[in-house]
């Protein structure tokens, strides 16, 4: 964990910022869910199968009421909690959410991925059709540029958890004989869950994986529903214009995902990295004890793509500077700086001033290192003539004005 300080804060607000005026245009409301939830939240919708069950990567407790509780170790499944809780689907046919918080897991502390990073992501929930997946998509698309991001969009079908039942005993039947090639964490997910081996960065795996049987290819046999509802939204993306490539590999590390699973990749933090992820979840509100709701959504690690935006060179954005810095000089100029300061900032003026009584030389050297575009000082003679010298401090040029002229002139 870290701390995100004051000369980095900047460029996290513009990200924040930016992810919200997106979701605004789309139509999408902002939530806010707790710290913590029931472990059975996630317990239940990750799937004891998932990578955050399996390697215990969740922070979990138990309280004073002898219950266990769990810090957001994800963005869906408290959002999805909420939904069933306030009864969205009473309200509307189609609930539009985001949100942006903090995820907490314990895990191998990586690039981008600290154990207790963030996230901006959306639910659409209520909405089955293709249609729906493009929105989610379009967004997506959206705000990495508009972060200057560049990235392609990977694409699969999980087919639904029916389907892709008979889909992991065939690839089981395949990887089994293959078992003493594989990583050690692929010989466990064998057992647990062989579709996140498609996930392993190993090269032995990949070896392996060369000739395995494809899930699109089974779905187009035995899942005609799921087939149906990929291709017609791969029609409406190339009706977009909106390029995509088919990824055979791409699974997602929750057991709930159903049907359309995409990733954004990006290759600026040298090997190919995902900024973005997520997918469709048609069965997981009813986990969560509500009716039967088609749901789909992403998640994105800020992290990354602050990291990605360094490497791609994108503008950062810098912490405003000051416009003014009062100097005072004397105790008479100091008592009235508040009320100066307060006129300025009431105009909506970005101003300071000393606090400790420095010489006038080291209040000027702090008005350089805040970067303010003017230097107002005030002292005994200034006071007499309810005045105040103004100083351009790029140009050096300094004039004494009447101090409600000044105020205005800077607002």
């Amino acid at each position: 964990m870290y701390d995100v300080l004051p000369d980095q804060v900047a460029e996290w607000r513009f990200i924040e910022e930016t992810f919200r005026a997106i979701c605004a245009r789309y139509n999408y409301g902002e939530i806010r869910t707790p710290l913590f939830e029931r472990t059975e939240v996630f317990a239940r919708t990750a799937g004891e199968a998932s990578d955050v069950m399996v390697t215990k990567q969740m922070y979990s407790f138990v309280a004073l009421d002898e219950k266990s509780y769990t810090l957001r170790a994800e963005g869906t499944a408290p959002v999805v909690r909420s939904f069933v809780e306030h009864s969205f689907h009473k309200q509307a046919p189609v609930t539009k959410l985001f949100y942006i918080c903090p995820v907490f897991r314990y895990e191998r502390v990586q690039a981008g991925r600290t154990r207790q990073h963030h996230q901006c992501g959306i639910e659409l929930l209520g909405a089955s059709a293709p249609e729906a997946d493009a929105e989610v998509l379009c967004l997506a698309r959206d705000f990495l540029q508009a972060l200057g991001v560049e990235s392609t969009l990977h694409l699969n079908s999980l087919g639904t958890s029916e389907s892709r039942a008979g889909y992991i005993q065939k690839l089981k039947e395949f990887l089994e004989p293959h078992r003493e090639e594989l990583s050690d964490d692929s010989k466990q997910r064998l057992d647990l869950n062989p579709l996140r081996i498609f996930d392993s960065k190993d090269e032995r795996d990949k070896g392996v994986l060369q000739n395995a049987p494809r899930l699109l290819e089974y779905l187009e046999a035995e899942d005609a529903e799921s087939t149906e509802h990929f291709q017609r939204l791969l029609k409406i993306l190339d009706a977009l214009e909106i390029a995509y490539e088919i990824d055979h590999n791409l699974v997602r590390g929750f057991d709930y995902y159903s049907r359309t699973a995409f990733e954004f990749v990006s290759d600026q933090l040298g090997a190919q990295s995902t900024v973005l992820g997520g997918g469709r979840y048609d069965g997981l509100v009813e986990k969560l004890g509500g009716p039967s709701t088609p749901g789909i959504g992403f998640g994105c690690g800020i992290e990354r793509l602050l990291l990605v935006r360094e490497a791609s060179e994108v503008a950062a954005q810098s912490t405003p500077s000051l416009t003014a810095f009062l100097v005072t000089l004397g105790d008479e100029a100091r008592e009235a700086a508040p009320k100066i300061l307060r006129q300025l900032r009431d105009g909506g003026v970005m101003c300071d001033c000393d606090f400790v009584g420095r010489s006038m030389r080291a209040q000027m050297r702090e008005a350089n290192r805040q970067n303010a575009r003017f230097a107002l000082i005030l002292g005994e003679s200034e006071l007499a003539q309810n005045s105040i010298a103004v100083k351009n401090m790029e140009s050096g040029e300094q004039e004494v004005l009447p101090l409600a002229d000044a105020i205005a002139k800077l607002i």
